[in-house]
């Protein structure tokens, strides 16, 4: 099979899964496909420009062939990304599995110095904040961590050994700096939430807490930050 003929089928297929999203005719062209999901999808989103750069290709290629035969064949570098685009169209990638892990939690009482283990044992710079029903309040990170020390160390009070979370709190310098998500959110949304809810707030998000339908209430399948989303997005 030529590149030309992949490419083809490639195309089709995700002009077929677009009209199927969208419950459309055969005779709606690729382009306003495009346009309609781009609200709906965050695959679409991603990739519009990718898109109609493809659908201007096939249509170059299917107007000016002759006897069928495509003017001209496709770089591998195309049809790869089509069949990119085609893949993740059809099995989107979720933050569950992609960042399902076990999150340490505490509570207003966890003794720091046991915050400080588990973060120097397990390398993480963020910890949900629970309650006493067990519903996230709020994150402490090493950045809170940082202000308190120096508060203490200004007012000469540092006690490592007898500092508990609630300590900490204080100096948390957002607040509600976490976005909740459901598990079936695609990798792809979570990176616009954390880019969305960072503009309302006028400041970067800690992170991003999974859960099975993103409420605070739920157990917590999961902890993200920004970076992690940026380097699972670029493997």
């Amino acid at each position: 099979m030529t590149k030309a003929q992949k490419f083809f089928d490639y195309y089709n297929e995700l002009d077929r899964l677009f009209a199927k999203a969208l419950n459309q005719s055969d005779h709606i062209p690729f382009s306003q496909r495009i346009k309609d999901l781009i609200p709906r999808n965050s695959i679409v989103r991603n990739y519009k420009d990718d898109l109609f750069q493809l659908g201007n290709l096939r249509n170059a290629n299917s107007h000016q062939s002759k006897g069928g035969v495509p003017i001209a064949e496709p770089f591998e570098e195309t049809v790869q990304l089509i069949q990119k685009i085609l893949e993740e169209f059809k099995n989107p990638k979720r933050v569950i599995p992609a960042f399902q892990s076990e999150v340490f939690t505490v509570v207003r009482g966890t003794p720091l110095i046991d915050l400080l283990s588990e973060m120097n044992k397990k390398d993480f710079s963020q910890a949900p904040i629970l309650d006493t029903d067990g519903k996230v309040i709020e994150v402490v990170s090493t950045n809170t961590v940082s202000r308190w020390l120096f508060a203490e160390y200004e007012n000469q009070l540092i006690d490592l050994t007898a500092a508990k979370i609630s300590d900490l709190m204080p100096h948390i310098e957002t607040k509600e700096n976490y976005a909740l998500v459901s598990r079936n959110t695609t990798v792809y949304e979570a990176a616009e939430i954390y880019l969305k809810k960072s503009k309302e707030k006028k400041s970067q998000l800690d992170c991003l807490i999974i859960t099975q339908n993103g409420k605070a209430s739920e157990k917590l399948m999961g902890i993200v930050c920004i970076e992690d989303i940026a380097e699972y997005l670029m493997d």
